[in-house]
């Protein structure tokens, strides 16, 4: 039984299906029914190599072999071969993207087959895993091995890029581009209005007198009013005064997304009775290079979730558009963009019944991508396009299971782990390959390489992390009490790194007093990897988790690859942070959360025994954004 296998029964991957374009949509190709005869004699060998006991695998083996029997039949389509257990690794390639494309890229069939399209890509290396364990594979060893190196290349990352490829763009041509984008001059503007602070009501929105000039400030004219007044239809004449009138901030969808995002991002608190800018708020406008473009990169990432993921779930048409623009988007930051009328003629796949539904969903999902494009997130011509220094910021806002399992376009590995704001895996990509054991750290000539990290609190809202430079050679154990003292943890409870997605290999302490973090495969030895061999590049990610009751997950990113004579000085060292870090044992993110809320809030009925819990002074109260990088700095000295 295949070790990746063990996690795809009982049918977690969805039903088999055929999507747009499938070949199992219409009549069988002749191809297809030679692969469907071959592997109906590899079917009882299969079903025994799946079966791992757990109720329904036989019936997920059937589902698996339906799909691979699907892209097998591509596969003959393109090659001469006449055999099923054996194939040239580029044709088997092109016949997986072939199917994933004609399964997935119909937008108006993405809320339910992009799920069928992973699915199948799972589908066939379970079947390869299959051929190579149970001695049946009948292709070369250099075939072999160029399939599974081409599963290892689309395998899923559980942290963090995943399905879309991160380019490395230089500092100064990223900041040019991010600085000219007009979201980033709007939300300027809007900052700069806020100034010292100004009043709100109750519900934290601005009064009625300031809406004129806050959304002025994003580009949006209207006025401020108790009774609205009438105005002319765009294109056509009207009165003298054809000004809206709203009664809140909030039919300003524009203005209260901004509102929002700057809100998430810190940049501005909102208190009982105003609105003041956060405490360093001044990265945001006047900060150097680096903390200007990871501030922009930040509110354009919390502007995103803002404008595209927010919806009201009590209207399931508002989730439906709300896949739709995440899907093109994601689609848009990828080396072949999706095309404009092909996007817009999606409607046409669709059933009699649905098509003036789905057509009318897609074109409100088009006009907001719009809206969109012209704060300069996205270019919209004979493609929709998203700026390559703007990928790092779709990969951060859609790229994750959570998300995908929030719009009904994957599956997050364990729904009681889901959480609102949480980033988790990715569910565009196929199920990683096992990657191999780290090879011992070669002697480094030279300078050293350290590695620039940002490790965040997943699930933390507002968001809590931390950057930090270590060197490359650090070994997981040095790593594990870095991450310790970074977040004000006490070592009290059990901890493991993982790479490779949450079906990846995992690393731990190993001995005769450790533990295994989880069931099944046991971890390997932390102590005989280091930092630099499970994160060799920029923009690899791995987990760290700690206390698997309260489940802390840190997903951790190379953000830099430096030299240790770039004056980088002490090592390890903490050069920025935001988040107070959550008390031991406080029950994970909405544990912390609920924390928060009751030692702040006198009327709330657990507030006395919270406060005494965290030993809190009278008067003294809870601020969850303090950050003190330089107690950290002292601590991590300490250590090393």
């Amino acid at each position: 039984m295949g070790k990746n296998s063990k996690n795809r029964r009982t049918g977690k991957g969805p039903a088999a299906k055929s999507g747009p374009g499938s070949q199992a949509s219409g009549s069988v190709s002749l191809s297809a029914f030679r692969a469907g005869r071959a592997l109906d004699a590899l079917t009882p060998a299969f079903v025994q190599w799946f079966d791992d006991g757990s109720p329904g695998a036989a019936t997920a083996a059937l589902e698996y072999l339906k799909q691979v029997e699907t892209v097998l039949g591509r596969y003959l389509d393109g090659t001469p071969a006449a055999e099923v257990t054996g194939f040239e690794p580029v044709a088997l390639a092109i016949a997986i993207s072939e199917e994933f494309a004609a399964t997935a890229d119909a937008p108006a069939a993405g809320v339910a087959d992009v799920e069928n399209a992973v699915f199948a890509v799972d589908a066939v290396h379970a079947y390869v895993e299959f051929l190579s364990e149970t001695g049946r594979w009948s292709g070369s060893p250099e075939q072999l091995a160029g399939v599974v190196d081409f599963f290892e290349t689309i395998a899923e990352d559980d942290d963090g890029p995943g399905y879309l490829e991160v380019p490395d763009i230089p500092e100064a041509e990223a900041l040019k581009v991010f600085s000219g984008l007009p979201l980033i001059r709007r939300a300027t503007a809007l900052l700069r209005w806020i100034g010292d602070g100004k009043p709100v009501t109750g519900t934290g929105a601005l009064r009625l007198r300031d809406i004129e000039a806050a959304a002025a400030c994003v580009g949006v004219t209207v006025r401020g009013g108790t009774k609205r007044a009438d105005s002319a239809l765009p294109g056509t004449a009207g009165p003298a005064d054809s000004v809206p009138t709203v009664r809140s901030m909030y039919e300003v969808p524009l203005l209260a997304q901004m509102w929002s995002a700057l809100e998430a991002a810190e940049l501005i608190e909102i208190r009982s009775t105003k609105v003041v800018p956060f405490e360093d708020c001044e990265g945001f406008l006047t900060g150097g290079p680096s903390e200007q473009l990871d501030e922009f990169s930040m509110f354009t990432s919390c502007f995103l979730t803002e404008a595209v993921l927010r919806h009201d779930p009590a209207q399931p048409w508002e989730r439906i558009i709300a896949g739709l623009q995440a899907s093109i988007l994601m689609a848009a930051a990828t080396p072949e963009p999706p095309l404009l009328e092909r996007v817009l003629a999606a409607a046409d796949h669709a059933p009699d019944a649905e098509k003036r539904m789905a057509d009318a969903l897609t074109r409100v999902a088009v006009g907001r991508l719009e809206a969109l494009a012209e704060l300069g997130l996205l270019a919209i011509d004979t493609h929709f396009r998203v700026p390559p220094a703007l990928i790092r910021c779709v990969a951060d806002t859609f790229d994750h299971d959570w998300v995908m399992a929030e719009l009904g376009l994957g599956e997050a590995p364990d729904e009681a782990d889901v959480e609102p704001g949480a980033a988790e895996a990715t569910a565009f990509a196929a199920e990683p390959a096992e990657p191999a054991e780290p090879a011992p750290a070669a002697p480094q000539q030279g300078a050293q390489p350290v590695l620039q990290l940002k490790i965040m609190l997943k699930g933390s809202r507002p968001p809590i992390w931390r950057r930090v430079l270590v060197p490359a050679g650090m070994p997981l154990p040095q790593l594990h009490a870095v991450i310790q003292a970074l977040f004000g943890w006490l070592d009290y409870h059990l901890h493991q790194f993982q790479t490779g997605g949450f079906r990846g290999p995992t690393y731990a302490p190993v001995g005769p007093d450790a533990e295994d973090a989880f069931y099944g495969e046991p971890s390997r030895d932390e102590s005989k990897a280091t930092v630099g061999q499970l994160l060799p590049a920029v923009g690899t990610t791995m987990t760290y988790t700690y206390d698997f009751g309260d489940d802390w997950e840190h997903a951790i990113t190379v953000e830099k690859i430096l030299v240790d004579d770039d004056g980088v000085g002490q090592l390890p060292r903490c050069t920025a942070g935001r988040g107070a870090a959550p008390a031991e044992d406080s029950g994970g993110t909405w544990g912390w959360a609920n924390i928060v809320q009751a030692v702040n809030d006198p009327r709330h009925e657990e507030h006395q025994e919270y406060r005494e819990w965290l030993g809190l002074r009278p008067g003294e109260t809870l601020d969850p954004k303090a950050f003190d990088v330089e107690e950290v700095n002292e601590d991590l000295a300490d250590l090393f």
